[in-house]
């Protein structure tokens, strides 16, 4: 709380998790899957590192449109009181 009155933010209600409200599942983790599709990673390490490298070269934009997608959903998801499921 101390952070958040510091810096003057707005708590905002939401669920407590929704995967339609983690950008981490609704545009990160389709997007690098198929990125990685079709490729046959020897050990652990070879997949890590692919991982790795596809976030980094996925650049700003990238990330600049997960988050922004955020906020249509999160009012979708206020208004109905989190009762719904992005189809």
């Amino acid at each position: 709380m101390e952070v958040i009155t510091k810096f003057r933010w707005t708590v905002v209600p939401h669920p407590a998790y929704s995967p339609d409200l983690a950008p981490s599942d609704y545009h990160l983790f389709g997007k690098l899957k198929d990125g990685l599709r079709g490729t046959h990673f020897p050990d652990d390490e070879s997949l890590v590192s692919a991982a790795k490298k596809w976030l980094k070269d996925a650049g700003e934009e990238f990330y600049r449109a997960g988050i922004q997608a955020l906020v249509p959903r999160w009012r979708k998801a206020v208004e109905l009181n989190g009762d719904y499921v992005e189809k």
